[in-house]
């Protein structure tokens, strides 16, 4: 391989890393490792990647009465607009993460409800603002970790 195309693999590299892109390992292609915790008290979401933050937003979780559970779940399914079977209302950009279907990430249905973001009201869900429920949607595979604390 000549001088040229060695210093343009290395440019093109350095491009690529700069710009958060990741080039593939000599052993393959690996999956970046994706998670979102949920922070209770701060009423917010952090993404992260590999370990590095990806995105962080606030969130409203479960108001009094209908406590958000804590632990280790992961992302079981994605629907793009569900309806609640049990509340009857619309969950755009549904991220399943319990198995009884009743908990997980969703936008928050009208704009009463973005605007209160960071404030505890919920069913127990995670509503999102528009934006990161679609970043979100996308961005989360399933089985990608969830913690909530």
């Amino acid at each position: 391989m000549g001088t040229g195309t060695c210093l343009l693999k290395m440019i093109l590299s350095l491009l690529l890393a700069s710009a958060g892109a990741d080039l593939p390992s000599a052993g393959g292609i690996s999956t970046p490792s994706r998670a979102a915790t949920v922070i209770l008290d701060r009423q917010v979401v952090l993404f992260t990647q590999d370990g590095h933050e990806a995105n962080l937003a606030l969130v409203s979780t479960g108001r009094p009465g209908h406590p958000t559970p804590r632990g280790e779940f992961e992302v079981l399914y994605r629907h793009r607009a569900p309806m609640s079977s049990r509340y009857h209302v619309r969950m755009p950009y549904w991220i399943c993460i319990v198995s009884s279907g009743e908990i997980g990430f969703h936008q928050a249905p009208g704009p009463s409800a973005l605007r209160r973001l960071g404030e505890p009201l919920s069913h127990g869900c995670i509503r999102l603002g528009a934006p990161t429920a679609v970043w979100a949607y996308e961005w989360l595979t399933n089985g990608s970790r969830v913690e909530i604390r």
